[in-house]
């Protein structure tokens, strides 16, 4: 009978288990009533390479000459950014990261950069977990046109489970917009296979009982 148990749980887990982990291009992939969204309309023109609290939970670091709140880019073949709103952007080369108070597992921004007539050039989107070192990286370049004002592209990652720490977006003139990521709420496929288990050894201490 232990065996039976075992491998019910077995098969349990395995059709309750989420979505492998993977890059997302998506902003409605994340999209739910957990989901948190952090604008950047708070800030005007502050340069800073952080820490700065961003939102509740969320802090913002980046490389020097990181701008908090910025209201014009050039991206160059990519278009431009401005008037939209205030967002984030990097000064040349650089990184943009933004860490979590607790750990998700998912999150993603609209994104863009500096883009290069006959020269391809990528952005690269990568997740942290608690030691610091990067769980999961890709590479994606944006095309936006150049003529293109306020065009982008949503690029996040999700995991199979909240073992993100942070996110980060690099690239030549990348600037970030619309965060979201994934809060921590009960998961309801730990709950269905908890109530299984819980039915399983139910039903044993029932016949052993007959």
């Amino acid at each position: 009978m232990n065996k039976q148990i075992f491998a019910a749980l077995g098969l349990a887990a395995a059709a309750l288990a989420p979505a492998h982990a993977a890059l997302i291009t998506d902003s409605a992939t994340l999209a739910n009533p957990y989901t948190a969204l952090v604008g950047f309309d708070n800030f005007d023109s502050l340069l800073s390479s952080g820490p700065v609290t961003v939102a509740p939970g969320v802090i913002f670091t980046g490389d020097s000459g990181s701008e908090l709140g910025a209201n014009n880019r050039v991206l160059g073949e990519n278009g431009m950014w401005g008037a939209k709103g205030f967002f984030v952007a990097a000064a040349g080369f650089g990184e943009l990261r933004f860490t979590f108070a607790e750990l998700t597992s998912g999150a993603g921004a609209f994104v863009n950069h500096y883009a290069i007539e006959n020269f391809p050039l990528n952005m690269s989107v990568s997740v942290y977990g608690d030691n610091n070192l990067i769980i999961e990286t890709h590479n994606f370049s944006v095309s936006t046109g150049f003529d293109s004002y306020n065009e982008g592209q949503f690029l996040g990652i999700t995991r199979n489970s909240a073992d993100i720490r942070s996110i980060s977006f690099k690239g030549l003139g990348v600037v970030v917009d619309d965060m979201q990521f994934t809060t921590a709420v009960p998961e309801p496929q730990s709950y269905a296979l908890m109530a299984l288990g819980l039915g399983l050894l139910a039903a044993v201490a029932k016949r052993r009982r007959a």
